[in-house]
């Protein structure tokens, strides 16, 4: 009895032990191992299998398409691809796909793209997997289907057995863009049911092998505390690996974090270099924050010419804080000549967005008469719809208001 147990322990390692030779024996296979047997030439005279046949029509068709040896031509490589996947090689089908998605050697045809994407993902190739999942997810060549969006995802995303063109049995990983894509279908609910749990699993594979998208949503996740514990430090940490690589969107979250996070992590000299760099992308929200610092001094010398030109970068890009910072620089003169006129009509435009200052400074201006004919009538409107939201000196100047008389008051006393 103890014998035939060791034999059956024995077995599954003998076959394992088959398993690898026979996959090295397949991988290993060159043009001396096919046509020569035991030191004899046996080509002449034997037509090649075809088999045989297909793998090099495959293998000459890679070399064109990636110009290794030969001078590249899409047009050989789309005429060769094809050949070996009419001879019955499913490989030739992906890259029948991507001639087909990007219109190389041939015109764009996303249905055909679409077609062999379908009949490479059937034999687990992961990257025609994730090409399948984004038709579906965008309705390139097909139409729009999130539910199959997120199934050939999550195929893609994880490892899984295939075969390469020599029908070599391969572990292929999973496909980094399909896990980052499977992330957001769970982190919004497209396909499937929302779960941040999940999406910040995901989230975190992809962003360990340097995702930059991956690491900024993780670190916005992680943050809120949703679907992941609540860590700062692990936030920031994701956001500044996102942002040393360039994404503006995590380069503008880092400094504000630097500018208005915890006191403990507050540094306004590395705000103004995350605000810098992304300005320079054209991020309009870091141009007007950069404005900011310049007009009070924070991270950098204050500098109330930068915050104008900062300002006026971004006028046109409905960010309402604008308006009003435009109005403080023309009214009080900072960094320019006093300009009443322009200044009034900042503030009214910052004021339909119902920014208090902007509100309390157009009843300064219609009570000094600054631009403006004076009317008190009006200036006591605006200073009540700044004192509504919380300007106290709105409340101070209106105590003031009470007490004067209106200028046209002798008009009103009845003749003698």
């Amino acid at each position: 009895m103890k014998l035939k147990k060791i034999t059956l322990w024995l077995s599954p390692i003998f076959l394992f032990s088959n398993l690898v030779v026979a996959k090295d024996n397949c991988d290993k296979e060159t043009f001396w191992s096919t046509w020569y047997n035991q030191g004899g030439f046996k080509g002449f005279g034997i037509a090649p299998s075809q088999e045989k046949i297909v793998k090099a029509q495959y293998e000459l068709a890679e070399h064109y398409y990636k110009g290794n040896g030969v001078t590249k031509d899409y047009s050989k490589a789309l005429d060769l691809f094809q050949r070996a996947a009419e001879g019955g090689l499913t490989q030739a089908h992906f890259r029948l796909g991507l001639i087909n998605h990007y219109g190389k050697g041939k015109s764009k045809d996303l249905k055909e793209a679409f077609n062999h994407y379908q009949m490479a993902a059937k034999q687990n190739d992961p990257e025609a997997q994730f090409n399948l999942g984004l038709m579906y997810r965008y309705g390139l060549g097909t139409q729009r289907n999130m539910t199959q969006a997120f199934s050939w995802f999550e195929k893609s995303a994880n490892d899984q057995l295939s075969l390469n063109h020599k029908q070599c049995e391969i572990k292929k990983p999973g496909v980094l863009e399909a896990q980052f894509n499977l992330a957001q279908m769970y982190h919004y609910g497209m396909g499937v049911n929302k779960n941040t749990t999940l999406a910040a699993v995901w989230y975190d594979k992809a962003a360990e092998q340097g995702m930059k998208e991956a690491q900024f949503n993780l670190a916005k996740l992680i943050l809120a505390g949703d679907g992941i514990e609540y860590d700062f430090e692990r936030a920031m940490d994701n956001y500044e690996a996102s942002a040393n690589q360039g994404l503006v969107e995590a380069q503008f979250n880092l400094a504000q974090m630097y500018h208005y996070g915890p006191s403990r992590f507050q540094n306004h000299v590395k705000a103004h270099h995350w605000y810098s760099l992304a300005a320079d992308q054209g991020f309009a929200e870091a141009k007007f924050n950069l404005g900011l610092m310049a007009q009070y001094g924070r991270g950098t010398s204050r500098n109330y010419v930068s915050a104008k030109k900062y300002y006026e970068e971004v006028m046109h890009e409905n960010i309402p804080e604008v308006y009003v910072n435009l109005g403080f620089i023309y009214h009080y003169g900072l960094g320019t000549y006093v300009d009443d006129q322009l200044a009034n009509d900042f503030f009214i435009k910052a004021a339909k967005h119902r920014i208090p200052q902007a509100e309390y400074h157009l009843g300064i201006i219609y009570r000094d008469g600054r631009g403006v004919a004076k009317n008190l009538a009006k200036a006591d409107q605006w200073f009540q719809r700044a004192r509504q939201q919380g300007v106290w000196e709105a409340d101070e100047v209106l105590k003031t208001l009470a007490f004067k008389e209106p200028d046209d008051v002798y008009a009103y006393q009845v003749a003698d």
